[in-house]
């Protein structure tokens, strides 16, 4: 496609980023799950009300067994990986209505709450490393985001305005995160690093473009998928880390279909909505090879992640390509 560089706006100044007290989070109990064997290439976690309310689920990159994790008579939403079999996500299952971001650890099997704020905590991203979580808090009045360190609870403010930050991603390195605001009027994509400095819209555009999600290849080229309203229909889009060459990859029949890369950026998986359904889908990042691998009318399956894998194959046994 035709080059159709974003242009970046001049980064802004660091936001507050002294660390700010949190109450000390209580382990969440929980039956233990033994999961089955998956193919390797990755595990892919999701959010599904088939058992009646949001539970967290996971299945094998082609849509295979899919188990219930989290199964809580509350709501428990919005799943992201990190290393070590570890993935966080949001739940009101201990606050009255509330959610907090909760941590799930596979092995040893274990359910912790990471925040006990009053306010709406959600929408969290695990680092890739594990050891850090960027999520959504309305603790000050209005949508910001938020990086806890797990090991000693300390929050740091890394947005601070008067519009609305959302859907935070981690960068490969986990130096930088990339998320969605509606601070110039529509939904751009911004990326900053870590501590709060270096804030830049990368995309720039009078679309909305929403659920970033950055990925790197075999050749260490950085790109982030996200979705955009910007076409005749919703779709996905991809573009370098520095806003370079936007390029759409495929319509999709919905207007929330959150999108994250695989183990290696060769495919995505995203959730798309038709007749009233939502389900799970992967497709090659050109936009080819596009599969239903929920395949459950019986309820809606949404915000999918893609577990970091260090197997070095696709989805099936293929050996990625090393040169």
């Amino acid at each position: 496609p035709a080059d159709t560089t974003a242009s970046t706006s001049t980064p802004a100044a660091a936001t507050s980023t002294s660390p700010m007290a949190t109450s000390t989070p209580a382990a969440a109990t929980s039956t233990p799950v033994v999961l089955p064997e998956y193919p390797a290439g990755g595990r892919i976690a999701f959010q599904s009300d088939r058992d009646g309310d949001g539970e967290i689920y996971v299945m094998g990159c082609d849509g295979s067994q899919p188990v219930n994790l989290t199964n809580n008579a509350a709501v428990d939403k919005q799943p992201s990986w990190g290393g070590g079999g570890r993935l966080v996500f949001s739940s009101n299952r201990d606050s009255g209505g509330g959610f907090d971001v909760y941590l799930l650890t596979l092995s040893p099997w274990g359910i912790t709450r990471l925040t006990t704020n009053a306010a709406d905590d959600e929408s969290p991203a695990l680092s890739p490393d594990g050891g850090k979580v960027a999520f959504v808090s309305y603790r000050d009045g209005d949508a910001e985001i938020y990086v806890m360190t797990i090991s000693d609870q300390s929050v740091v403010k890394i947005t601070d305005n008067t519009g609305k930050d959302l859907d935070p991603a981690w960068s490969p390195d986990g130096e930088n995160l990339a998320f969605a605001s509606d601070r110039d009027g529509d939904f751009d994509i911004y990326t900053v690093k870590a501590d709060g400095s270096g804030l830049a819209n990368i995309s720039d555009s009078g679309d909305n473009e929403r659920w970033p999600d950055w990925g790197a290849d075999v050749f260490d080229d950085e790109f982030i998928a996200f979705v955009s309203d910007g076409g005749v229909k919703t779709a996905v889009y991809l573009m370098y880390s520095d806003g370079g060459d936007k390029a759409m990859v495929a319509e999709i029949d919905s207007a929330d279909g959150q999108v994250a890369w695989g183990p290696v950026a060769e495919y995505l998986v995203f959730h798309e909505t038709h007749l009233d359904n939502a389900e799970v889908f992967t497709m090659t990042y050109a936009g080819d090879e596009k599969r239903n691998i929920s395949k459950n009318a019986g309820g809606d399956d949404s915000s999918p992640d893609w577990e970091p894998d260090d197997s070095d194959v696709y989805c099936g046994g293929e050996a990625v390509p090393t040169d």
